[in-house]
């Protein structure tokens, strides 16, 4: 499969010069190599003159964890995360991976929140994201409120040395579980809390007005939210309005928050398999927002594993992340959500880590640039992008140690394949070896697909060939394994462009017992 032609309309960044003759900007000393991605990226301070825009939610997971037990040593949280042990040994683990590069514990630097934050910043700004919805539901009596501070302490920072390119914080109130406790109760308090950070430049603004972002605001009534603007305008000073990322994006729940979001935009929580349509949820939301005054910004994700929910999504390797991507540019809607930026409790984290590794990291400042700029990229580089499991779907599991199975989330059967994303400059011949035999397709050039049987204990590999002369040979960082004591759906993926990680998670929960 070969990615479709692009828009006709083109904000043009081409070329040593723009569009009126000006020069293009030299890139930031964060912004990634070119050699690492198959197209050449234009520089972030270009792209920042689009109108559209990319945003990504940031949820829960710092870059670095840890604390100190009774004999005063210190231990890395994401470690213990992994292991299937104590409240999680019925899952095999809390998580499935952890963020790259694997960081110090201690940090040596006393600051070190703000200095992560920032390279937070700096690795989302690399690959075309222009700010972060900040999920929150603590106040600032929590120890976790110093996360948003460190984010807006950090923002300001970089925009101070990037003034042509910023990137934006939104506070984003997690109306679901404030529904279930005193937050339901406290929509002043809240408004008090996040007014502490009205002379932020950071804070994003939508002609004028400060922009508070929430998750499932259909969870709490009309009237929270009533009172929350009421208090940030009349006692604050502060003009807000409302991002709504809605679970159930039902007409009633649109029309019962429009009131808050005119002016601003919305979008729908999901996370799809690779079966989905979803041009078709976005053409229909989009026109509702059209004629509301409530522009619509669709969600673009690449994957959801959820061992505490045992469920997981299927998206056949990198097509539920090209599919929401093409979805989106086709639709013409001029801001996206990114599902997620760092969720690793609920496997769809974007940032680098141990098990995706940088593939959709790298393939989203693809996506991105084609995004805002209206064009599809030219592929001036070979890169081959793999993705598979480390087990069959089908593989049986201990049931004396993992309490029940992990259902297919939307009910799209698994399935026990090796996939490749080939970013091709020209045509050539792509080969997945697995289980011993070589399965090989001749491709024309541009993003093609191609997958083969997964086998078990078997680590595959894959090359690129023109003429009969090997361009790239490449093998997975990857083995599969049989027997397996706990399942671990997660996709598992990298590419030929970078080495693999430090601490790359070959290994299954079983392997990480102490």
């Amino acid at each position: 499969m070969s990615a479709c032609a692009p828009p006709d309309e083109a904000f043009e960044l081409e070329g040593t010069e723009g569009s009126d003759g000006s020069s293009l900007a030299t890139k930031a000393p964060f912004e990634l190599n070119n050699a690492l991605l198959p197209f050449d990226m234009p520089a972030r301070a270009d792209l920042a003159q689009s109108e559209y825009k990319v945003f990504a939610h940031w949820h829960n997971f710092p870059l670095r964890s840890y604390g100190t037990n009774s004999a005063g040593q210190y231990y890395d949280n994401y470690t213990n995360w992994l292991k299937p042990t104590g409240n999680h040994a019925s899952i095999g683990g809390w998580l499935r991976d952890r963020p790259v590069p694997i960081l110090a514990v201690p940090a040596v630097e006393t600051d070190y929140g703000k200095r992560d934050m920032k390279t937070d910043i700096q690795t989302a700004a690399a690959v075309g994201v222009d700010g972060f919805l900040f999920n929150l539901w603590f106040r600032p009596s929590d120890n976790r409120w110093k996360w948003l501070t460190n984010l807006f302490n950090a923002a300001d920072e970089f925009n101070a040395e990037n003034p042509s390119a910023p990137f934006y914080v939104i506070p984003n109130i997690d109306s679901h579980i404030l529904s279930t406790g005193s937050g339901a109760n406290e929509p002043r308090q809240r408004a008090d809390d996040l007014a502490t950070f009205k002379n932020r430049a950071s804070w994003r603004k939508l002609n004028g007005k400060f922009v508070v972002g929430s998750f499932r605001p259909e969870a709490l009534p009309a009237s929270w939210y009533q009172q929350f603007f009421e208090q940030l305008k009349t006692v604050h000073g502060m003009d807000a309005v409302l991002w709504g990322t809605l679970l159930n994006p039902s007409e009633a729940n649109r029309n019962a928050l429009k009131p808050f979001m005119e002016g601003a935009t919305f979008s729908r929580w999901d996370n799809l398999p690779y079966t989905a349509t979803p041009l078709t949820g976005i053409n229909t939301l989009k026109a509702w927002g059209d004629q509301n005054g409530v522009p619509y910004s669709p969600p673009v994700s690449h994957t959801d594993n959820r061992p505490t929910d045992s469920i997981t999504t299927e998206t056949a390797g990198f097509k539920t992340q090209y599919n929401t991507w093409k979805a989106a540019i086709d639709s013409g809607v001029k801001m996206v959500q990114l599902l997620t930026w760092n969720d690793h409790y609920e496997g769809h984290a974007l940032r680098p880590n141990s098990a995706v590794q940088y593939a959709f990291y790298d393939l989203t400042a693809y996506y991105s640039t084609w995004f805002k700029t209206r064009k599809q990229p030219a592929i001036v580089r070979d890169v081959l992008y793999y993705a598979h499991r480390m087990h069959l779907s089908t593989e049986p599991y201990d049931t004396t140690q993992q309490a029940k199975p992990t259902a297919s989330k939307n009910g799209v059967t698994l399935v026990d394949r090796v996939f490749v994303l080939g970013m091709l400059k020209s045509s050539g011949r792509v080969q997945i070896t697995s289980g011993g035999t070589a399965y090989g397709a001749d491709l024309s050039a541009g993003p093609q697909f191609f997958d083969a049987p997964l086998n078990a204990n078997n680590q595959p590999s894959f090359q690129l060939s023109r003429n009969g002369t090997a361009v790239i040979n490449l093998t997975s960082a990857f083995r599969t394994r049989s027997p397996i004591v706990w399942q671990d759906l997660l996709y598992r993926a990298g590419s030929s462009s970078r080495p693999v990680v430090s601490g790359v998670q070959n290994n299954l929960p079983q392997d990480r017992l102490p």
